[in-house]
């Protein structure tokens, strides 16, 4: 019985990995075959059938696991590039953790891909969607699945893709285009930290294998340069403060999506990387610190700061960001199963919330109307315990979200345009003394 359950442990996998490329390889075909003509139901239904496949695997994974009565299953798929003594190994790993966030994944993305359905009814960019939906829950599996941090890189850059296109679903309006390339930014940024330490990985330790993060010949020095860039690698889709901005801008998305990336997966992509890299952390108490305290620093701020935003998308937003803020401070403490629970249930009730936040406005409405009170919950902020003159600085204060973004213009975006402008007009003057023309101003 165990030889079987671990003969089709790398089948299920091969299966559940090559479900979301199988959907986007038929969705591709069929768009180009029939065009206009795709109905929206058979896309939908498409998805659906992936995503069920790919739960489906999951479960059954989690039966294999129990009858061969393992910890965990390596599957190697081989070198996908080898160049002068490195090799990219194409290597998941199946665990009860990794298998656990399988299932949250197709689960919340088939329930969002049925929500869709009718949300996005008629909608020009309805087949844009499911395929964005379907490469996202792709970058997602490798996430989960991946062995090393080069692997989930790929992973993640999938995810931070889906996650700027689907902002700026509705590209026709200036305000989610914008909004869409803010968060595009802010995730490249990041992943700059996060490419920096798997390249140093690979350099000093010829390895970026999540369960030898522990173990790794480096110095003190290298291992707290490497952990804190992955901690810098984190901050950007978990909306980390300072790099919060963008979240509410991200909310000019479709509903289904702010539900599944800000709610449920992505923004969850940000405290799972630490719980991968917690070997690396234990050796590094700096690193460990640090994700405690912007933990906490950016619970404050979330929670503050979501008690004045007048619509329920970005108050749900910033509420997402405290509690993804707690789940930082729990992997800090070592808490990971704690926080492993606490990713799955947040996941999952902010995903409702998010998706019925339509009827919740309606439900207040009745409530208050019924009450003469908007909210119970209003009576419970902790600005009543504060004198009136402070709770109104705190208020103006957390308004402005704390002028994290003026800030950031002020120490960091205008010095950047201006070296980038002032190397703009160096430029413009060495061509002109070598005697060269733009081609956009060719000479009279």
């Amino acid at each position: 019985m165990n030889a079987l359950a671990m003969m089709l442990a790398p089948l299920l996998t091969v299966a559940i990995l090559g479900a979301p490329l199988f959907a986007l390889l038929l969705l591709t075909v069929a768009h180009f075959a029939l065009g206009d003509a795709l109905a929206e139901r058979r896309v939908q239904q498409l998805t659906a059938s992936i995503f069920a496949v790919g739960l489906g695997g999951a479960l059954a994974l989690f039966v294999a696991f129990a009858m061969a009565d393992v910890p965990h299953v390596v599957i190697d798929l081989g070198p996908l590039l080898s160049l002068r003594g490195y090799h990219f190994d194409l290597a998941m790993e199946l665990t009860p953790t990794t298998l656990t966030l399988l299932v949250l994944t197709f689960a919340l993305s088939a329930a969002v891909g049925a929500y869709s359905a009718r949300y996005l009814h008629q909608d020009d960019g309805f087949f844009r969607f499911y395929v964005l939906l379907v490469l996202f829950a792709f970058g997602m599996e490798l996430i989960v699945t991946a062995r090393s941090l080069t692997l989930l890189f790929a992973g993640w850059e999938f995810v931070g893709l889906t996650s700027a296109l689907l902002i700026a679903f509705y590209h026709r309006r200036y305000g989610p285009t914008r909004h869409g390339l803010r968060a595009y930014a802010t995730y490249r940024a990041t992943d700059l930290g996060l490419l920096l330490a798997v390249a140093i990985l690979e350099h000093h330790a010829h390895s970026a294998d999540f369960d030898r993060l522990g173990d790794l010949a480096m110095t003190p020095e290298v291992s707290t340069l490497v952990a804190l860039l992955v901690v810098f690698g984190a901050m950007g889709k978990g909306a980390i403060v300072p790099l919060s901005g963008w979240l509410p801008k991200a909310m000019e998305g479709p509903t289904p999506s702010s539900a599944i990336f800000y709610g449920a997966l992505s923004i969850h992509a940000s405290p799972y990387l630490l719980l991968r890299a917690e070997p690396l952390l234990e050796r590094v108490p700096l690193a460990q610190g640090l994700v405690i305290g912007l933990g906490a620093l950016t619970a404050v701020h979330a929670t503050l700061v979501g008690r004045t935003r007048p619509d329920i998308k970005t108050a749900l937003g910033y509420a997402s960001v405290a509690q993804v803020a707690l789940i930082w401070i729990e992997v800090g403490m070592g808490w990971t199963t704690l926080a492993l629970v606490h990713i799955v249930l947040h996941g999952v009730v902010r995903t409702w919330q998010l998706l019925r936040s339509p009827s919740i406005l309606a439900e207040r409405a009745a409530l208050a109307r019924r009450t003469g009170r908007a909210s119970w919950f209003a009576l419970l902020g902790p600005e009543r315990l504060l004198p009136r003159s402070l709770a109104a600085r705190l208020y103006r204060f957390s308004l402005e979200q704390w002028y994290l973004d003026q800030a950031g213009r002020v120490l960091l975006l205008n010095p950047i345009a201006a070296l980038l402008r002032g190397l703009d007009r160096l430029d413009n003057r060495i061509r002109g003394l070598l005697g060269a023309q733009d081609a956009e101003n060719p000479p009279r």
